[in-house]
């Protein structure tokens, strides 16, 4: 398999993906965005994500660090940073997991049949919003100026998965009291943002990383 055509090719068409998605985005400094040009935005990132951490799985092949050290702070560092900062948000490494409510499980719950909606307190907490409705965007402007330098630093990113990598592997053999933690970094089933039915570009990019990854992870260790 040769992974640095496979990364380069799959990363250059995420790029692309990206900057077109800070193009739709428009003047970052915005606070807000509009509904619908919100829900497009995200409806592309989420995968967009989810192939960019399997190219960092894929990048961080053959890496073998140790667990970084954790080291006091010196006593001259201000408790607070200065104002007007600006720090580049970090790229989550993780799947987010699949939350259950728990009253999904009830045994007891029926399924809700109903005629008249104007009747039904469930029918009527149900909102139709504007697409042109303003929606704070500010969690998404971090999460795309995340993933961008994700993307254009795969060799850091990979270093970051090689000591957690390691960390989590000093934790399974401790001996100590366990302590609940992620053995990997992919959910169990499709990634987040898998479509069975691909809509955009995006989608054939995850496909093709989420293959890579889970054959880079579970290949035969011929070393």
């Amino acid at each position: 398999m040769d992974w640095p055509l496979a990364i380069t090719r799959n990363r250059d068409a995420l790029r692309r993906i990206i900057a077109a998605l800070f193009v739709m985005a428009g003047v970052e400094a915005n606070a807000t965005l509009p509904r619908h040009v919100y829900s497009t935005i995200l409806l592309i990132l989420r995968p967009a994500e989810s192939a960019v951490r399997r190219l960092i799985v894929i990048a961080a092949l053959g890496l073998g660090l140790k667990p970084r050290q954790s080291r006091p702070l010196p006593a001259h560092l201000p408790a607070f940073p200065a104002t007007g900062t600006l720090k580049t948000p970090v790229f989550c490494l993780f799947d987010p997991l699949k939350h259950f409510p728990l009253d999904a499980f009830d045994n007891n719950a029926l399924p809700r049949i109903s005629f008249d909606s104007s009747v039904d307190p469930v029918f009527n907490t149900l909102k139709l919003f504007p697409a042109d409705e303003p929606v704070n965007a500010a969690s998404l402007f971090a999460r795309l100026h995340a993933l961008r330098h994700a993307l254009n630093d795969l060799h850091r990113q990979a270093r970051r998965l090689a000591r957690w990598t390691a960390k989590r592997d000093q934790a399974l053999k401790s001996k100590g009291p366990f302590k609940p933690m992620r053995i990997t970094l992919f959910r169990p089933g499709l990634p987040p943002g898998w479509r069975q039915r691909p809509i955009h570009q995006v989608d054939d990019v995850l496909r093709e990383c989420h293959g890579l990854a889970l054959f880079a992870v579970n290949r035969p260790d011929t070393g």
